[in-house]
């Protein structure tokens, strides 16, 4: 081990180095936060090959490209970072100010910046890193938003997804790589980002018959799943169904049946239906927490797939169930605390020395009762199952179909194993489709003359047909208004920017010129070029006509045209492992905003003029925090 210290300042404070000869385990014990001239000047002095960034240790403080400010000409900011502490922000001597720059100035000569074989292919361009926090320089704790200011990296908090990730564009280009540890790949965890769909689309074939899935990087849910001795958690190296292996691949093909593909989900829509018409009549009943509304929507309208059911939690008017109402919220609650577990960079070193942490706690908690309402409600219908007495709805549910399957001789799950991902199913049924749903009713409020144009058609199409909703007029040839007005929210709020990670794990492969080996990371943006204004026309403008087939024609041959591509316009991931509720979730969201503006027009209140004026956060997803919307009923319900 080498230590080293340099000058402290005159608080007394100081920088420590320490690192390791075999691979970097540097660490930062104490900063100085007064910018001490002398400490900065001897950094490079400490790692003269390659100063801090390339030294065979590889760096406590970055790995970074000796361009990292090229990107962007027009901050007046990266012109004067060099001559400022990193952490105090107060100005240095010119020696000292080239210290600085020489510890952050080398490009290290690792696996994903190996070979590139096309000139005229975009450059990759590494973004800064550092241990255990990687790229992500925000999460040091007491410095970390100096540090990321003096890296020139743009600081992302759980309220700003939708303004990092253009700016990491504008920065970085289309083609950059930046480290997220306990997601990326290799010993710093890197994560190649694109642009182009035609690039993309060369990891996705390359995924092989075991592909990597995003639910290996949940490690608090893994952890909790094996302390349960649950079944799908898999034994001893075998992750189960959060890995990749073969027992993965026999779960997921048993849980997708009946689920995923479109004849399957097509013949849940009557009961989503019904379930939505009765969601919609609680909507004037949650002002104080729209978003609570939602949620009991999403939860109704997956009861009516999975048990075949209608629980009707939305309608404050309906008796319901007090395990239902628990239900919907430990859900939320549940995963709500493993993605804040996953932002925060110190839970998975912690994780690995076996530290239990409040955090992880207090998932635990929220996660045995989710478990717990989950086993109680599967094992009631499988009761009823057996005995017979499921009504021709319930028969035609999910669950029921799931169960004779089970039955089946050549059945390749156990019982265990059905009931662990019947529970993860549920788990997963409630935030995800309230989050697109949300963000629609947000975007139809202040977007009055689109959400008129939506009602008239669903209206044509509703009242010819008696007042019910068919799958037949929820389909794109007949509603193609409705599904332009998703797809436009999709773009602009998307239920997040990246929600396609593939790993290359057939072989190695070229993407842009430049070859990757085996096992890479790549995450696809989705988000950012929709919002260029080289490429979408007003793209802060809420126009679903962009969609429509005629704008579509009109639109090839233009930079547009690449938005039309399915990387781009399905929220739902891509390849095998796509979400395998994804098909389902679209015919619910389609069914409860159809019912919603059918039965009410909403209306936003004073001082929310734009999708923009409305908070978001991270939860499981981008989570918009819903003002008091106004629901006013349409003149035939008056």
């Amino acid at each position: 081990m080498i230590a080293s210290r340099a000058a402290g300042c005159a608080a007394g404070r100081r920088w420590l180095i320490k690192g390791g000869s075999a691979s970097w385990q540097g660490r930062l014990h104490h900063v100085c936060d007064a910018g001490d001239e002398r400490a900065l000047k001897t950094l490079p002095r400490l790692f003269p090959a390659n100063g801090i960034a390339g030294s065979e240790m590889g760096g406590f403080l970055v790995h970074g490209p000796s361009r990292r400010f090229s990107t962007v000409p027009d901050d007046a900011n990266a012109r004067t970072k060099s001559s400022q502490c990193p952490l105090s922000g107060r100005s240095l001597s010119s020696d000292a100010a080239a210290a600085a720059s020489a510890t952050t100035s080398t490009f290290p000569n690792d696996d994903v910046t190996a070979k590139n074989s096309k000139g005229n292919q975009p450059e990759l361009t590494k973004v800064p890193s550092m241990p255990v926090f990687g790229s992500f320089f925000v999460a040091v704790p007491f410095i970390g938003d100096r540090l990321s200011t003096f890296m020139g990296i743009p600081i992302i908090t759980a309220g700003n997804a939708y303004e990092f990730y253009p700016e990491m564009r504008r920065r970085y280009g289309d083609f950059y790589a930046l480290d997220i540890p306990g997601i990326g790949s290799g010993p710093r965890g890197t994560c190649v980002v694109l642009n182009d769909p035609a690039e993309m689309i060369k990891v996705v074939r390359q995924e092989g018959s075991h592909p990597r899935g995003g639910v290996e990087s949940l490690f608090p849910f893994q952890s909790w799943m094996r302390s349960r001795g649950m079944a799908a958690a898999g034994k001893g190296d075998d992750p189960g169904f959060m890995g990749r292996g073969d027992t993965w691949r026999r779960l997921r093909t048993f849980l997708q049946t009946d689920l995923l593909s479109p004849q399957a989900a097509r013949g849940y829509v009557p009961g989503v239906a019904e379930a939505a018409a009765i969601a919609s009549r609680g909507a004037n009943s949650y002002q104080e927490n729209l978003n609570d509304f939602f949620n009991y929507a999403a939860f109704d309208m997956f009861t009516s797939v999975f048990f075949g059911q209608l629980t009707r939690t939305a309608d404050p008017e309906a008796p319901t169930s007090a395990e239902d109402d628990e239900f919907c919220r430990v859900a939320v609650e549940s995963l709500n605390l493993l993605i804040a577990q996953l932002m925060d960079k110190t839970q998975l070193p912690l994780h690995k020395m076996g530290v239990e942490t409040e955090a992880y706690r207090k998932y635990v908690e929220a996660q045995d009762a989710v478990n717990r309402i989950a086993r109680e409600k599967i094992s009631r219908f499988t009761e009823r199952h057996e005995a017979g007495e499921l009504d021709e709805f319930e028969k035609a549910s999910y669950l029921a179909r799931a169960i004779d399957r089970l039955k089946a001789d050549d059945c390749a799950v156990t019982a265990e194993e059905f009931e662990d991902i019947c529970v993860l199913l549920l788990n997963a049924s409630v935030d995800t489709t309230s989050t697109f749903m949300c963000w629609m009713a947000v975007h139809l409020a202040v977007n009055p003359a689109a959400q008129e144009e939506l009602y008239e058609e669903i209206r044509a199409h509703v009242d010819g047909s008696g007042g019910a909703f068919t799958a037949e007029s929820l389909a794109k040839k007949r509603s193609p208004y409705l599904h332009a007005a998703l797809r436009e929210s999709h773009r602009l709020t998307p239920v997040h920017p990246t929600t396609m990670t593939k790993s290359n794990s057939a072989g190695a492969i070229t993407v842009h010129g430049r070859e990757f080996p085996k096992d890479s990371v790549f995450t696809f943006d989705q988000f950012s070029l929709g919002m260029d204004p080289d490429v979408v026309d007003d793209p802060q403008e809420f126009r679903p006509e962009r969609w429509l087939p005629e704008s579509l024609e009109a639109a090839k041959g233009t930079p547009m045209e690449v938005l039309d591509h399915p990387f781009y316009r399905d929220p739902f991931s891509q390849g095998a492992r796509r979400c395998p509720g994804s098909r389902v979730a679209v015919n619910e969201t389609l069914a409860f905003l159809a019912r919603l503006v059918y039965d009410w027009r909403i209306e936003a209140p004073e001082g929310v003029e734009t999708y923009r004026d409305v908070k978001y956060e991270q939860q499981t997803l981008l989570m918009p925090q819903l003002p008091q919307l106004k629901f006013v009923p349409r003149p035939r319900n008056t």
